[in-house]
Order: structure tokens, then sequence, then C-alpha cells
């Protein structure tokens, strides 16, 4: 964010003008799809708020609130597509993305605030809302044989004096989560100066897959070691780069 935008104090109450203006109609739309998600009578307007929010935050920089109202305005504009039907798992995501975005307004009366909280903060959000909103395309299919894809790719550690490379599982979830972290956590006490996370094999992730991946960055110190995606498959990229989780990692090969 640039400080002369920033410090733009007429942008920015227009900014929390549009926050204010559209959360009332964002929050009750989506209690509304939450009492009955065949009422979609609520999601043009909130498809319009969600717009309305991303262009006043990329006038003003916050590049958080961009985040945030993008993703949301992409799950709204599926539901008007007929690709996605809100039900109440969506809704409850959605609304910590109302939440963020209301605080984030807040934040903003304040001269001297830390944006780099709200973007750590946002990352794994946006992240969690993408899963959930991509996880539940109507009438999806069950993915039976990714349990045995899992079963058949464990996570595996390769360590030397100076790199760590963690090999992910097939299926990155919640399941294997604990695993993933512990083994980062060794990477990071080792002192390697590079940790390298491999997802060749990974076919899936879910909402906290991708946390867990927007996290990883905030827990390296400026001098710690350098982080590498690789291995990453067209449908994994696309993903990451949705979330933006792939800018907070240095450029591996695939």
């Amino acid at each position: 964010m640039s400080g002369e935008t920033f410090n733009d104090a007429f942008m920015l109450e227009i900014f929390r003008s549009e926050v204010e203006t559209h959360v009332e109609a964002l929050t009750s739309g989506l209690l509304a799809l939450e009492r009955d998600p065949g009422d979609t009578s609520h999601i043009d307007e909130m498809m319009r708020g969600a717009h309305s929010i991303k262009g006043a935050a990329r006038i003003v920089g916050i590049d958080p609130a961009v985040r945030i109202a993008h993703v949301m305005e992409d799950g709204f504009i599926a539901a008007q597509n007929g690709k996605l039907i809100l039900r109440p798992t969506h809704v409850d995501t959605l609304l910590r993305g109302v939440d963020m975005l209301n605080r984030i307004a807040n934040g903003s009366k304040d001269p001297a605030v830390d944006w780099s909280q709200y973007t750590a903060e946002t990352l794994p959000l946006v992240a969690e809302i993408t899963a959930v909103l991509s996880g539940t395309p109507v009438e999806a299919p069950p993915k039976p044989a990714a349990l045995e894809v899992v079963a058949s790719s464990p996570l595996s550690v390769r360590t030397t004096t100076a790199e760590t490379t963690i090999s992910l599982p097939a299926m990155l979830d919640a399941a294997a989560a604990e695993t993933v972290r512990l083994a980062f956590v060794a990477g990071l006490d080792s002192g390697a100066t590079l940790i390298r996370l491999d997802l060749s094999q990974t076919e899936d992730l879910d909402a906290i897959g991708l946390a867990l991946l927007a996290a990883f960055p905030a827990h390296v110190n400026p001098v710690g070691p350098r982080l590498e995606l690789v291995g990453t498959g067209a449908g994994m990229q696309s993903v990451l780069q949705a979330t933006g989780i792939d800018k907070q990692y240095s450029a591996g090969g695939r």
C-alpha cells in the first residue's frame, strides 16, 4: 500500500462508507441463505456489494480487503450462474469474511495501523473461503479414489545439512496437517537454509491444508531459511495463485 494513497483521508472515508453500506446487506442476505439455501433473492445484491467493497479497497490500496471481497464476489457469481448452492457451511465461512471486512474498515481509522497483521490473518481466511466455495459444486460426485492415493503416497522428509525437503501427501487435509506441521518445525529446528515443500504428489487439499501453507511463511524469521513450493501442477498452481499463497514463497521448480 502506498503512503500517498493511504494518507488520502477522503478516499479512506469512502472505503469505510462502502463497507458500512454493504456489510449489512451481506450479513442479512447470508443469514437468509442459512435459513433457506433455496432463497437466491439476495445473491445479486450481495455480489454487487462485494464488488463495490473490492473496488473501494483497491482505490485506497488496502490489499487484505481486496482479497476478501474478491473471493466472496467469486462465490456469489458462481451461485448466480447455478454452479454453486450456498449452504450453511458456506455461509458460516462467508460471514467470517464479512466480519474481517468490518475489522479492516475499523482498523483503517488508525493512521498508524499495522497492515501486516491484517495480511497475516487474511491469507488463511481467503484460502479457507476459496476451498469451501470450490469444494462443494452442485451435484459434485464423491471422490473415494482420493483416499487410496493418500495411502499410497504418505508424507516423507529428506534432510541434509543445508536443506529440508518435505514431500506432501496426496491429500493435504486436517488429518495430514499435524504431521506436516511437525515436519516443518523440525526443518526450522535443523538450521537448514532452505525448506522445500514438494507438492508433486499432492492431488487435493482442503481449507486446513490451504491455511497451513498460508501460515508457514509467517513463522520464518527475516534471517531464517528460504521457503520454496515445488512440484505444483496446473490445478494446484491456480489455487495457490488465486489465494496469493504462491507469492509468500520463493519461486521453485515444477
